[in-house]
């Protein structure tokens, strides 16, 4: 009788995620924690988590951010109503959506806006278009925000509406349209088209 030997081989993920690596199912307390699949940090465990990796099978790996001041940065004001958004917003015209996101990313934690309510685009914007941090730069069809790398989904939209994404143009602007009544996302040229931009900088108050 012939017998056989079966071994079992575990690959385990170790690299480390302060280079962007991939950790194990299990991240250390030094490293993160180990967040859902297709949900982001924040909506696993609260506010003040980012993403700094990734653990196996795609799960984010997560890690709370020091507490920071509760003071805006220079040249940013926060909103009239603290329960729309307690965020710090700066306002800049006239760049194109790539200089804008350089101009946002001048000051360290910044980035270019992220709509995430109608009362907060009617809070924070008035009368013009502006740049949001929404692109399509890898032209895989996906938008997603820059900085956090979280997606935006033209199906359900957080408001309004939008156009037909143009495959030549991957960043996207919002404005309210007086005539529909509505907000609308549109596509336009990320380094061609000039519009005014908003800075957006989250603002985690201390206990």
């Amino acid at each position: 009788m012939m017998k056989f030997c079966c071994s079992i081989v575990i690959i385990i993920c170790t690299l480390d995620v302060s280079h962007g690596g991939i950790l194990s199912g299990q991240c250390q307390s030094t490293n993160g924690t180990c967040g859902q699949r297709g949900y982001s940090c924040d909506a696993t465990f609260g506010k003040g988590w980012k993403r700094y990796g990734k653990c196996c099978n795609e799960r984010p790996c997560c890690k709370l951010v020091p507490c920071v001041s509760e003071t805006c940065p220079a040249g940013f004001r926060l909103l009239p109503s603290q329960v729309t958004s307690t965020n710090c917003y700066f306002y800049g015209e006239e760049q194109s959506w790539v200089n804008a996101r350089a101009i946002c990313a001048g000051t360290s934690g910044a980035y270019l806006w992220r709509p995430n309510t109608e009362q907060e685009a009617f809070a924070v914007l008035s009368d013009s278009s502006v740049w949001t941090g929404a692109n399509d730069f890898d032209q895989d069809g996906l938008y997603t925000f820059d900085t956090e790398n979280s997606s935006f989904a033209f199906n359900p939209l957080p408001f309004g509406l939008a156009t037909i994404p143009s495959n030549s143009k991957k960043c996207l602007i919002i404005y309210f349209d007086t005539s529909l009544d509505k907000w609308i996302w549109d596509s336009n040229s990320c380094t061609t088209f000039i519009t005014n931009y908003i800075c957006e900088y989250p603002r985690r108050v201390c206990p």
